[in-house]
């Protein structure tokens, strides 16, 4: 049987530039594309834009269960592509990171954009899941097909389990963005863990700059914050290289 890593389709085209750069994206939980569009489009304008989607949502595929294997898939997935960004939000960050560091070990050094990503082990909490939920069975529109809501369910499931037990230890040595939440509804502590992440990052990177979103977790990409990080992307862009 062939491996859920190198089943065909996972990599996805966006936007395709001849001539350009490449950019691959990482989804959050549950895979989804949708959040990325509009910031493909945006990204298109200097890249050719891909993305990697997550295993375990077509029928016959079992999700990863671990951030390793995610990665490990994700490098297989890009085949003969050598991307000069890496962007990830939320998991996708975690996974984007890792994907860096496995180019890295060949050689490339991508620019990195983390957004809201934590290198520490996900703190257990059921509400944070029913949110996470929540969020994404919105995003699948009002009637979605019972077995494509297991198979998101399924996936998320075992996202979540692999948040729980991943603990980034990679140093990263190319440029990298991390932009952080710093609306985020909740408690104090929700604030305390972004900033323990943050330390952690800068402990991973050398060449790290650290940067506060004003939107919350799940707002980073809509119409009306997604200027706040397209200017903090393309500043970044501009940045000469040390």
């Amino acid at each position: 049987m062939t491996s859920t890593t190198t089943l065909p389709g996972r990599l996805i085209t966006l936007v395709r530039r001849r001539g350009l750069p490449v950019c691959v994206m990482l989804p959050g939980a549950g895979g989804g594309l949708g959040p990325y569009l509009r910031l493909a489009s945006f990204l298109g304008a200097s890249h050719s834009v891909f993305a990697v989607r997550a295993a375990g949502l077509l029928p016959g595929e079992a999700p990863e269960e671990s951030v390793d294997a995610m990665a490990d898939a994700a490098l297989d997935a890009l085949g003969e592509l050598v991307p000069s960004m890496i962007f990830g939000w939320s998991l996708g960050g975690t996974v984007g990171w890792e994907l860096a560091a496995r180019l890295a070990d060949r050689g490339v050094t991508p620019d990195l954009v983390v957004v809201d990503s934590s290198p520490l082990p996900r703190p257990a909490s059921e509400a944070g899941d029913d949110r996470i939920r929540e969020v994404i069975l919105t995003g699948l529109g009002p009637r979605p097909e019972p077995s494509t809501v297991e198979r998101v369910l399924e996936t998320v499931r075992a996202q979540m389990r692999a948040l729980l037990d991943h603990h980034t230890t990679a140093v990263y040595p190319g440029r990298v963005l991390l932009l952080m939440c710093a609306d985020t509804p909740g408690s104090a502590g929700e604030f305390a863990e972004r900033e323990e992440s943050v330390r952690r990052w800068r402990e991973l990177a050398p060449d790290l700059r650290v940067q506060w979103l004003a939107a919350e977790h799940f707002a980073v990409f809509d119409q009306d914050r997604l200027g706040e990080l397209t200017d903090r992307i393309t500043a970044f862009q501009a940045e000469p290289a040390c």
